[in-house]
C-alpha cells in the first residue's frame, strides 16, 4: 500500500526533498502549477503530454512492483541528467554527480485518451537504479490544490497553510500578560504572609500579658 498525503501537513511530515540541495519541493511545485489542472470533479488534467518527452518526462515500467498495477502507462519527470525544459529553480543545485541533488522523481498514470493524469506519486531513489518503496507517497487532489495556492517561497519554506504565521506573530502585549498574572500573584502571597506574622505577632502579646 501506499501512503495518500492529503494535505501540506502530510507532505511536511515526509520530509519529501528535503535538505538541500535535493530538488523534489521545487519539483513539486512546478508540476502543481503548470503541468495539472485541478477542478471540483476530482479530476486532474494534464497541462502537458508526458508521452512527448516534454521536460524530460519518460516511460516507468514497474518492474521492481514501486507502485500499484494498472492498465495505463507510467511516466517519469526529473531526472537531472536529462532535464529536458525544467525550469532553473528546478535544476539550479544540480551538482552533476549521482548524489542528493538529484535524487527526487514525481511519477504519474497517464490517460491519454482523457487527457488526465489517474494517479500522482513523489518517491526518491536508494540507491542509483532502484527507488525506496519507504519513501513512496501518493498525491492527492487536495494537496495539489493546497500547493497552488502557496507561492513558490511559501511552499519551499514550508508554510503548511495561510495562517501559520499567526502562530508566530504573536503580539507584546499578548506575550507578557502570563508575566504579570505570574507577578500579580507572588504580591497577593506576599501580602498574606505579612498578614497573618501580624496576626501572630499580637496574638503572643495578648498571651504574654495575661
Amino acid at each position: 500500500m501506499v501512503r495518500t498525503l492529503n494535505n501540506l501537513s502530510d507532505l511536511k511530515q515526509t520530509r519529501f526533498g528535503q535538505p538541500p540541495p535535493r530538488h523534489g519541493l521545487n519539483l513539486l511545485w512546478w508540476f502543481a502549477h503548470y503541468c495539472v489542472q485541478t477542478d471540483s470533479n476530482v479530476r486532474m488534467t494534464a497541462k502537458c503530454n508526458p508521452a512527448n518527452g516534454a521536460f524530460g518526462f519518460h516511460r516507468f515500467y514497474n518492474r521492481d512492483r514501486l507502485l500499484p498495477y494498472t492498465d495505463l502507462p507510467y511516466y517519469e519527470v526529473g531526472n537531472l541528467h536529462n532535464a529536458g525544459s525544467l525550469p532553473d529553480y528546478v535544476t539550479e543545485n544540480y551538482t552533476g554527480y549521482s548524489d542528493n541533488s538529484n535524487k527526487d522523481r514525481i511519477i504519474v498514470s497517464f490517460d491519454s485518451r482523457l487527457n488526465k493524469f489517474e494517479k500522482i506519486y513523489v518517491t526518491q531513489h536508494s540507491d542509483q537504479v532502484h527507488f525506496d518503496q519507504n519513501h513512496t507517497y501518493c498525491v492527492s487532489i487536495d494537496l495539489l490544490k493546497d500547493i497552488k495556492e502557496l507561492s513558490r517561497e511559501e511552499f519551499i519554506r514550508g508554510r503548511t497553510n495561510r495562517s501559520e504565521h499567526i502562530s508566530i506573530d504573536i503580539p507584546q502585549s499578548t506575550q507578557i500578560q502570563p508575566l504579570q498574572s505570574q507577578s500579580t500573584c507572588e504580591e497577593c502571597c506576599t501580602l498574606l504572609t505579612c498578614a497573618l506574622f501580624i496576626v501572630v505577632f499580637i496574638a503572643a502579646i495578648v498571651w504574654f500579658l495575661k
